[in-house]
């Protein structure tokens, strides 16, 4: 029997919120005024017997209630509960997603900046990553800017707490995985001092998930590294696939990061310390052209050439003949900002 979408989220909210938590004190207060009760927040506040009369009378009283069965209450109620745990549960077919490569790439910005371009959580990326440091321990920079954007979704967790190692004290515990029914989590700890001590900014985005969300919460935590960009998206966890039949997959988060003394990163992401925004656009053109020309040629913006007293001598207008390279262009926003603010910390320990 074909129900309307309409009516299947109707029976969404009500059944998901036997699996909520209480509702807030500060919902309950007679201070708050009826009108300034969310629904969600009323709906909260109803206890099972509430939910339970309500249902039976939408059901028995409501102009579709008779197209109403059992089998439309479950996929109302799964489709409740993925969309109550996004990111965490998502129906998904057979092909399972797989994880994107992504290279490595390092340079020096303006002599005394390091910049590394992590790519994806592979051994390959972290023998290029001790190399770019102990490059920049000889070359004395002193602040380093590490760029996650370009990170995809990984279950690898114990390579991002070997990254982190690079930054963080021996001995430290980065993060822990939180798996459901276990007694303890399971506690990912430095086994090794780190390479680098410097300045530390990290560059994030909504893309960033997985152990690299991960990673960026652990550096923020016990590096003291500044996080620059946009909120991340709260995808920092272990993912296991339940086959369903018939084609269909539950692709369920079954484990959870978490970083002691920090916010839960699953399912709200991190919020950085500067929020920079770009556009999509944007994003895609940079980290493309920035593998071939670098990173520094959309950080550093080239100061166009003007008329002047010996172009006028000359007869010649450099405005007019400006070459491309000079010309406005598009900019890394967000790196142009961690730049800054390596530059700005320096200073500010001086």
């Amino acid at each position: 029997m074909k129900i309307s979408a309409a009516i299947l989220t109707l029976f969404a909210l009500p059944m998901v919120v036997l699996a909520r938590e209480a509702v807030d004190s500060a919902t309950n207060s007679p201070k708050v005024a009826a009108a300034e009760i969310s629904p969600a927040d009323r709906l909260q506040s109803l206890d099972a017997g509430q939910i339970q009369q309500a249902i039976s009378a939408i059901r028995e009283r409501h102009v579709e209630g008779a197209k109403i069965d059992d089998s439309a209450m479950q996929r109302a109620t799964l489709q409740g509960l993925l969309e109550s745990l996004e990111p965490g549960a998502d129906l998904i077919g057979d092909k399972a997603p797989t994880e994107k490569v992504s290279p490595f790439r390092s340079e020096i910005l303006e002599g005394d900046i390091g910049y590394v371009r992590l790519g994806s959580l592979q051994t390959e990326n972290l023998a290029q990553l001790d190399a770019a440091l102990q490059e920049f321990t000889a070359k004395k920079v002193h602040g380093v800017v590490l760029d996650l954007r370009a990170t995809p979704d990984s279950q690898n967790f114990e390579l991002a707490a070997q990254v982190a190692e690079r930054f963080v004290p021996k001995g430290a515990a980065v993060f822990n995985l939180r798996r459901a029914g276990a007694a303890e989590p399971k506690i990912f700890t430095a086994a090794s001092g780190p390479l680098f001590q410097g300045v530390l900014v990290v560059v994030v985005d909504a893309g960033l998930g997985g152990a690299g969300e991960a990673l960026a919460a652990t550096l923020r935590r016990h590096a003291q590294a500044m996080l620059v960009g946009t909120t991340t998206s709260g995808r920092a966890v272990e993912f296991a696939t339940v086959p369903l039949g018939s084609g269909q997959n539950l692709r369920l988060a079954v484990a959870a990061a978490q970083v002691e003394g920090a916010p839960d990163l699953y399912p709200k992401g991190i919020r950085p310390d500067l929020l920079v925004e770009q556009t999509p656009e944007d994003r895609e053109t940079i980290l493309a052209l920035s593998l071939e020309k670098g990173a520094g040629a959309f950080v550093f913006e080239k100061e166009r050439a003007q008329l002047n007293e010996a172009a006028l001598v000359a007869g010649t207008n450099p405005e007019l003949v400006a070459s491309p390279e000079t010309s406005p262009a598009i900019f890394d926003r967000p790196l142009q900002r961690a730049v800054d603010l390596v530059t700005a910390i320096r200073l500010f320990r001086k």
